[in-house]
Formats: structure tokens, C-alpha cells, sequence
């Protein structure tokens, strides 16, 4: 005691306030610094094939072009993406900031359940330990439904978690969970979170009536919202809701075994070490059985892996936010001993190391293949690629995920001459190993099952190269003999290119001429051996660069 009577804090405990305060500094520090490389990352990173898929959806949209209502609500919030800028890659860039919008709300939400839980330095460590888990920094902010969807699944259960839920509070997470399961259907993989959330507050029941009845609210909410959205689209045959839901369910749930992605599930238990050890110390020191039910049920979606065919790694940033609240229960309880200290070294050593690995995934080349499609396809045409790369243009052809290639093959039938019969498609980009193997039979590894052989030879006959993985259609002739025949892939203007004057339907024509065929078979003659290129002509004049014919998409990499 002070002689005047006044208390002073001891020596030790001004120490420990002191290392308190600068151990929470250094942690809010570590969360900031990996917040700004997501949002470097977000105009850097290779973008994944299906993220031009989600932009495709939204330029389907606003051409009236959109074939199938489930989960394409989000079209609705994105339309100003065309206005931004021309070229999809930037247009993913700022949709991207959007989704760290979306990510850094499923931090806030995490960090106010964790800390009525724990401590707020416990909160602290569990919001680092979700950015620092695997996939997290990479796949976080990136452009498809899963930020989305864990962001307003999390702050709804934030609401219910820590609010009275007052008629405002209900109305509120109501929109927020109605809007999440019109996202995408796998936010039903977060019931078990919610029942997890009635557990805790099960003693106030007016409470728990409360938030029931804002799940039935969101429900009744989306179903309105679901009928009105697909009430402007005619679905293609099979692209219905209910075909849709059994596919999903049918190809994503059922007939995969038991971890049907164990080589990404391992590489997210390596790479979030750390947080695995505060979850496991928390859920065996939960403070009584019924904060340890809770935790249990908030791991359900990551469970969910245990049978999810698509658990690929953007999955794990959607699944594992609620099981994150164990860790801030689990670092409560260890108290900075060496575990502790253990844990928080393999949670930053993981996060470092991420961000270094997604740094080295550039986009450059899918930005300058990108911008040479639009110099010389100034306006929008139909095309064939994998996933809707040219998201402004129209693809033609199925959609060349696993699950497509795997339905193609398993129908047995050739598709391609037929769509190129009906849709004049004159840009064909080889973005995918398959459409690579089929236009360059000689330089493919063999790695992949690749197209039909039917198909593969039309693609081959109605397209030829001209830089990277951008074809044109046209046709390489051989003249054998002096004569050859050849037949365009459809009518339209094609550019000639020789070595010499060679006759094309006994007209003599000269290297840069652009002739007017149809699609009927030509006559060509010349110097015995000569070749000739016909290429679908374009106003651009000769490209400057070289562009990559291979890794455009960098794929989800690996340790």
C-alpha cells in the first residue's frame, strides 16, 4: 500500500500488462500486414479458371444470355464489374476487393463470437489462426460464392450468438442467412453451426424463439427472392433448380468414398499445425459439456470433407471459420506456456509461407491473352474454351469442369462438329489439357483422358494457331501432288497465307488476300508441296508479343 493510501500495482503485474498489451499490438499488426498482401494479391494472383466462370454469369446476365437460376442470385450486385474496365482480369481484381469485404467481415464476426467465449487476446489468436490456416490467404478473397456466403453465415451467427436479438437483429439475420443459401446450396453445411448457437443460448428460450424465427423468416425470404430472380431466366434442359440440386447433391455427396480430397485435406492440417493444436486443447479443456457440444457442432462443416467431393482449396477459407472459435478456447487455456508460444510460431511461419507461394502466382499472361482476344475481337462473339475466360463473349459447348469432361466421356458422344455447324464460334482458346492435347497432339504429355477422338480431329481440321493459346478457324492445306481440297469450318472472311501465288477455285490469290468463302469445298492448286494457311480475318494488325501457350491457370498449388 502507498503511504497516502493509494494502490500501486506491483512490478510484475505492470510487466505482464505491458507484454499483454504488446504481444495483442504485434498480433492486430500480423492480421493487418496479411490483410494488405490479400489485397496486393487480389490484382496479382493467377485467377483460377472458375472465377471467370462466376464473371461469366454476370455479363450472361446483363446480355440476357443467363441459362440457370440456382446460385446465380449474385449476378444482381456485380453488373457494374462491365463498366470498370474491359478486360476480365481487372474486372476479377476488383471483384476480388469485394470478397476481402466479405472475408474481413467473417474476421470481425469470428473475433466477436470468440471473444463472449474467451478473452479478447484469445479472440485475437483465433481470427489469426483462421487467416493463417490453410488455403485462407490465397483463396480467401477470391471471386466465387464461398467468401460471400461465410461472411454473411458468420455475422448472422454473430447476431445470434452475442445479440438480444431484437426485432432488427431478426430482420437482419434473416436477409443475411436468406441471401448466404442463395449464394450457393452448401450453406445448409452450416445447420449444425446454428443448432450449435440454440445449444449455447438454449436457457434464455425467448431468445432461442427469437432466432428461430428468424430462420424461418429466411427461408420464407429467400424462396421469394429464388422465384423472382428465376422468373427472368429460361433454364436450359437440365440446368433447372431441381436438376441442379440432384446433380449437386448426387456427384458432390454421394459415391466418392470416405476423403475423397485427402491430398488437400492433408495439406490444410499441414498448413494450419498451429490452429490444430489449440483446437484440439480446446475442445478437451471446453469449461463444461455443453461449450464442448458447441464446439463440436461449429466443426461440422469442416467435417464435412470427410464425404464433400469438392473440397478443393477455396473450400477450406467457407468450412473452417466456425471451428476457429475453438482455437481462441484452446489458447485461453494454455496461457502462454511453450505449447502456446509453439502453436503461435507454426500459425505465422504458415501464413509467411503462403503469402510467399501466392506471390508467385502472376497473371500477366492471362491479362495479355486476354487483351489480344479483345484487340482483335474488338466486340463479343461466340467462342469454344474451358470455363468462360472471355466472360464478355458468349461460350458455346459444355462446361469443361472434371464433372463435364467426365459426363462427356461417359455419354460417348461427339459434340463439336455440331455446335461449330450452329454457332460459328471463330476463336477457339486451348485453355484446358484437353483442348491443348486435341490442337497439339504431338506436344501433349499424355497425362490427361483427353476428347474424343471425333471431336479432337474436328478441332483440329476447323482451327489453326495464331499465338498462344488463342486459334482461329481456318485450315492449314498441304498441297501434295500440286492439288489439295479444303473446306472452311463455316462461311466468313479468311485471310490467305502463302510462300507464293497459289489458285484457290482457279482464282490466283497472293499472301494477305481476304477471301469470302463458304462452307463448301475449295479447289486449290500450286507448286507441288506448297502450303497454304486460310485463317478467319480480323481488322488487327500482326501481334508484337509472345504470349504462352500452356499455364495459364496456375492451378491450386502445393507445398
Amino acid at each position: 500500500m502507498h503511504p497516502d493510501g493509494i494502490t500501486v500495482p506491483s512490478g510484475s503485474n505492470v510487466w505482464q500488462d505491458h507484454s499483454a498489451d504488446t504481444f495483442r499490438y504485434l498480433t492486430r499488426f500480423a492480421l493487418v500486414c496479411a490483410l494488405a498482401a490479400m489485397a496486393v494479391m487480389t490484382w496479382t494472383r493467377n485467377i483460377n479458371w472458375d472465377e471467370f466462370y462466376f464473371l461469366s454469369h454476370v455479363h450472361a446476365h446483363l446480355d440476357g444470355r443467363l441459362d440457370r437460376p440456382l446460385q446465380t442470385v449474385f449476378v444482381h450486385a456485380f453488373g457494374w464489374l462491365s463498366e470498370f474496365s474491359a478486360n476480365e482480369v481487372d474486372q476479377i481484381a476488383m471483384a476480388r476487393l469485394v470478397m476481402l469485404g466479405f472475408f474481413g467481415a467473417t474476421c470481425l464476426s469470428l473475433h466477436r463470437i470468440a471473444a463472449a467465449l474467451a478473452d479478447q487476446t484469445a479472440a485475437d489468436i483465433a481470427v489469426l489462426a483462421f487467416i493463417t490456416s490453410g488455403f485462407a490467404i490465397a483463396h480467401g478473397a477470391s471471386f466465387r460464392a464461398d467468401p460471400m456466403a461465410a461472411g454473411l453465415l458468420m455475422c448472422a451467427l454473430a447476431l445470434m450468438m452475442i445479440s438480444r436479438m431484437g426485432p432488427v437483429q431478426i430482420i437482419l439475420a434473416a436477409v443475411l442467412c436468406a441471401f448466404a443459401l442463395l449464394v450457393t446450396i452448401k450453406s445448409a453445411l452450416y445447420l449444425p453451426v446454428f443448432i450449435g448457437m440454440l445449444v449455447w443460448r438454449w436457457d434464455d428460450r425467448r431468445l432461442v424463439m427469437r432466432c428461430l424465427v428468424a430462420a424461418v423468416l429466411a427461408l420464407a425470404l429467400a424462396a421469394v427472392l429464388f422465384f423472382w430472380h428465376a422468373s427472368g431466366i429460361t433454364a436450359v434442359a437440365g440446368a433447372g433448380a431441381q436438376e441442379n440440386i440432384g446433380d449437386a447433391a448426387r456427384v458432390t455427396l454421394g459415391g466418392n468414398g470416405v476423403l475423397p480430397r485427402w491430398p488437400e485435406v492433408s495439406a490444410w492440417l499441414l498448413l494450419s499445425a498451429g490452429a490444430v493444436i489449440f483446437i484440439v486443447v480446446g475442445l478437451k479443456t471446453a469449461p463444461g459439456n455443453r461449450m464442448r457440444i458447441v464446439l463440436v457442432l461449429f466443426a461440422f462443416p469442416f467435417l464435412s470433407v470427410l464425404f464433400y467431393r469438392n473440397a478443393f482449396p477455396y473450400f477450406f477459407p467457407f468450412a473452417v471459420p466456425a471451428l476457429m472459435v475453438a482455437v481462441a478456447v484452446g489458447a485461453q487455456s494454455l496461457r502462454r506456456g511453450l505449447v502456446w508460444k509453439l502453436a503461435l510460431v507454426l500459425m505465422l511461419a504458415s501464413g509467411a509461407i503462403q503469402t510467399q507461394r501466392a506471390f508467385t502466382e502472376g497473371n500477366a499472361a492471362q491479362r495479355a491473352t486476354i487483351a489480344e482476344v479483345h484487340r482483335i475481337f474488338p466486340g463479343p462473339i461466340p467462342y469454344i474454351d474451358q470455363n468462360g475466360m472471355m466472360s464478355r463473349f458468349e461460350r458455346v459447348g459444355f462446361f469443361m469442369s472434371t464433372w463435364g469432361i467426365a459426363n462427356y466421356r461417359a455419354a460417348g458422344k461427339p459434340v463439336f462438329a455440331d455446335l461449330i455447324a450452329r454457332n460459328h464460334p471463330p476463336l477457339l482458346l486451348a485453355n484446358r489439357a484437353e483442348l491443348y492435347a486435341a490442337m497439339r497432339p504431338d506436344a501433349s504429355t499424355g497425362g490427361v483422358l483427353g476428347l474424343l477422338p471425333e471431336d479432337a480431329q474436328v478441332l483440329r481440321q476447323a482451327y489453326v494457331h495464331h499465338a498462344g493459346a488463342i486459334w482461329l478457324a481456318g485450315q492449314v492445306v498441304t498441297l501434295t501432288g500440286g492439288t489439295a481440297s479444303a473446306q472452311m469450318p463455316f462461311a466468313g472472311s479468311y485471310r490467305v497465307e502463302t510462300d507464293g501465288p497459289v489458285m484457290i477455285n482457279q482464282r490466283p490469290v497472293m499472301s494477305g488476300d481476304v477471301l469470302a468463302l463458304t462452307a463448301d469445298p475449295i479447289d486449290v492448286s500450286g507448286p507441288a508441296g506448297a502450303k497454304l494457311r486460310l485463317i478467319w480475318n480480323t481488322d488487327a494488325a500482326p501481334l508484337q508479343i509472345q504470349l504462352p501457350e500452356t499455364g495459364l491457370y496456375a492451378g491450386f498449388w502445393r507445398l
